[in-house]
């Protein structure tokens, strides 16, 4: 259910721009903000009574892009929510109970880029996140991920010519688990709208 709302909202924004896309200046740096939606879910494996389903969440911040020639960095401060719906078995029936985990993470992503055609950017780079729930109910066990970011930028044209698509995996390395004996590792899919606040070009 949550995957087909992705991919319908990914289509939705695709069918508003042009294949072209929109030529930035091939030296310099900007600013931005950006929103969207995350699918997120738990890697669980060792000990665990909990069977993790994936779930719908928000997250959103702001950016910086510097660009050389085809060359991009692109370090962010993101507020996001990861973690997923873990079911477990009520003691004593075969009825499965939810229990949903939202583990709440100011992220910082550091990405490097390269633009293989103009408007869209290839991107990969770490993701340092720290747990602002930490040790809650329903919180993380550590206070700290460390992630990998894969995706890719893409920039619109004609009225949309400010904004641009985030479309990232991030791949989480440390054990987030509150459990002694489990482990939970973040598995996080973003879809983001950001809104840059460069300049128009003269014509």
């Amino acid at each position: 259910m949550h995957t087909s709302r992705i991919l319908f909202f990914f289509i939705f924004l695709f069918s508003f721009a042009s294949v072209r896309a929109q030529s930035n200046n091939p030296i310099g740096g900007h600013f931005g903000f950006k929103a969207g939606g995350s699918l997120t879910r738990l890697n669980v494996s060792g000990i665990s009574s909990s069977i993790p389903k994936q779930m719908l969440q928000l997250h959103g911040g702001v950016m910086y892009r510097y660009r050389y020639q085809r060359f991009v960095a692109q370090p962010e401060v993101l507020l996001t929510v990861k973690g997923a719906n873990l079911q477990q078995t009520q003691i004593g029936t075969t009825q499965r109970i939810n229990f949903p985990t939202k583990y709440y993470y100011v992220s910082v992503p550091l990405l490097l880029g390269y633009i293989p055609t103009e408007g869209l950017t290839l991107q990969a780079g770490p993701e340092f996140s720290y747990a602002l729930n930490a040790g809650k109910t329903g919180g993380p066990g550590s206070n700290s991920d460390v992630g990998i970011v894969v995706g890719a930028h893409y920039d619109f044209l004609d009225m949309l010519d400010k904004f641009s698509l985030h479309v990232r995996y991030v791949y989480g390395l440390n054990n987030v688990s509150p459990e002694p004996l489990a482990t939970y590792r973040n598995r996080n899919l973003q879809v983001s709208m950001v809104y840059n606040l460069y300049k128009k070009k003269k014509k």
